[in-house]
């Protein structure tokens, strides 16, 4: 856990002013180097952090959702907006970056007003995602 509450403290502080997001969920296990999670919320965005054998990862959902096994992957969302493919998935710098600048855009499209057009464009970027990856 302590890696995530680092990289959050480190890169991620524009989350907290106005108490627009809060922390709703964490979980640690001592299986497989020690794995964490961390979930953060908005009145309209989930993002879930992880670790997974120390290598960290950022997933996104709508904050109401009736599918909870639906996250979509920083990487995915980089590319739905910027339209670039990324070499890895993991999080860095760059990727909290990313998500500080986008954040109300990212809101916008994660709303129930806007979630079923951006579902299925993040759906068809995974599809060309594993397409390019494996053929």
């Amino acid at each position: 856990m302590g890696q995530i509450l680092e990289f959050v403290a480190a890169y991620m502080g524009y989350l907290w002013p106005e108490a627009r997001f809060r922390i709703t969920d964490s979980d640690v296990t001592q299986h497989n180097g020690n794995n964490s999670m961390l979930t953060i919320e908005s009145d309209l965005l989930r993002l879930r952090l992880e670790t997974d054998r120390r290598q960290l990862f950022l997933d996104f959902q709508p904050a109401e959702t009736d599918r909870p096994k639906d996250w979509y992957s920083v990487e995915i969302v980089r590319r739905f907006f910027r339209g670039a493919s990324e070499p890895s998935g993991l999080l860095d710098e760059s990727f909290a970056a990313f998500v500080g600048e986008y954040l109300d855009d990212i809101e916008d499209h994660f709303s129930p007003a806007r979630w079923e057009e951006t579902r299925t464009a993040l759906k068809e970027l995974e599809r060309k995602r594993s397409k390019e990856m494996w053929g």
